[in-house]
């Protein structure tokens, strides 16, 4: 019953769709011009029937009669003559079916004419729809970048080099820039395929035409187009964060902060990951201030393009409950890379508590269960555990924290000593 009525609605709204459409309008008008006209020419062709005598006989007079004789002759004619293609196996020879055929000849130019003239409409509203952002998108899984960034360019390279799960044609930015910033970004290469929405990332109808819903990642940055403070800049952030998780909660959320005073509006959002730019800024200025060099170790490691770099990845499934030790020498050993600690809570947030908070309720004792709630409460998305003891369990949805290792000196090194040796 339910199925029924659901089948009934869809085609209902499949059918009035259809109805408001120009090319539904179109095939109605000129289904009723071919009708009419076959009709009139059936009528008065079909008599049309002259005879001659040979040899003493009456016979039929081919060159003088007519060759519509029946409703289909009619309707072939009037499709080939309408679409000018005009086969010439059938044709009226009455006054009155020339004068149909003439007529028809000017509505079916003029028929052809307006369709091809709106599918090339579409065409071209559809490429501008495109180009100035205004197109709903159907892709699924897919990467949104929500915000803007004055070196946008350079921002969106370092993305995709540690993206590179994601096609350029899976990347889609949402922002107000104007048309030409987003043009001369599209004009590079590798970014000639990205997508682009223009609009409002804090508007729900905006996200709908990215398919946030079907979304897999969604970063927001602190947008530099917002005029205003730092607070209204992070204020839009939250926002943003807010209205995507409430549209779908399995995504995976990324957000950029100016000022800390916003991280637990985020937290309580489930917001899986927070980056708070301007903290690591005067936390690497603190820290070079002590003449270390802890500043050049950190921007080696995170730089994009760097031969050695930290990263996280999937521990294999057996090392769950296994101790940071074991995990320790097997990356040694595959490729040299350095366990530097363990990430726990990976993954879409959301779901890692609703997991808990099942786990939590199994227990029958109350304050225990009351104990175990406090736990789940006090979770903490993409938590790292740095240089734990030899012994500390691995936990299930949790990441290796690993400095990348290499076999041999790096480019960089190779480079420098070589202009050293030259010197």
């Amino acid at each position: 019953m339910i199925n029924n009525i659901f089948n009934k609605k869809f085609f209902r709204e499949v059918f009035i769709k259809m109805k408001r459409s120009m090319a539904f309008k179109l095939l109605i008008v000129g289904f009723i011009i071919l009708t009419t006209f076959s009709f009139a020419v059936y009528y008065v062709e079909k008599k049309n029937v002259k005879y001659k005598y040979e040899n003493g006989r009456m016979v039929e007079d081919p060159d003088n009669s007519s060759n519509i004789r029946t409703l289909g002759d009619s309707v072939w004619w009037a499709v080939v003559t309408s679409t000018t293609v005009g086969y010439g196996d059938y044709f009226p020879k009455t006054q009155g079916g020339r004068l149909a055929g003439i007529l028809l000849m000017f509505f079916g130019i003029s028929l052809v004419g307006v369709i091809t003239g709106n599918i090339a409409s579409l065409l071209v509203e559809k490429q501008l729809k495109e180009g100035r952002g205004l197109k709903d998108l159907k892709l699924k899984n897919h990467f949104i970048i929500c915000g803007w960034k004055r070196d946008m360019g350079a921002v969106l390279r370092g993305i995709m080099e540690k993206n590179k799960n994601f096609l350029a044609s899976e990347i889609v930015l949402i922002n107000t820039a104007d048309p030409e910033e987003i043009e001369n970004l599209k004009s590079e290469k590798q970014f000639e395929s990205i997508n682009y929405i223009h609009g409002d990332f804090i508007d729900e109808r905006v996200l709908n035409r990215a398919n946030l819903k079907k979304a897999k990642k969604v970063l927001v940055l602190a947008d530099t187009l917002v005029e205003g403070s730092v607070q209204e800049v992070d204020s839009r952030t939250v926002m943003g964060i807010i209205t995507i998780k409430s549209m779908s909660k399995s995504v995976y959320t990324c957000a950029e902060l100016l000022n800390s005073k916003f991280e637990r509006y985020l937290s309580s959002s489930n917001c899986d990951e927070i980056v708070l730019s301007s903290e690591y800024n005067r936390s690497l200025i603190a820290n070079a201030s002590a003449g270390g060099g802890i500043s050049h170790v950190v921007s080696e490691l995170l730089n994009v393009n760097s031969d050695v770099s930290i990263s996280t990845v999937d521990f294999p499934g057996e090392f769950v409950g296994r101790t940071y030790d074991e995990a320790f020498k097997y990356f040694h050993d595959k490729d040299r890379s350095i366990l530097i600690g363990i990430l726990e809570n990976t993954g879409n947030f959301f779901e890692r508590k609703k997991e808990a908070i099942r786990e939590a309720q199994k227990t029958p004792d109350i304050s225990k269960l009351v104990d175990n709630l406090k736990e789940v409460k006090a979770l903490t998305a993409n938590m790292p555990v740095l240089n734990p003891g030899p012994d500390y369990k691995i936990v299930k949805y949790s990441r290796a924290i690993i400095i990348e290792g290499r076999s041999g000196r790096s480019d960089k090194k190779k480079k420098k000593e070589m202009n050293y040796a030259a010197v």
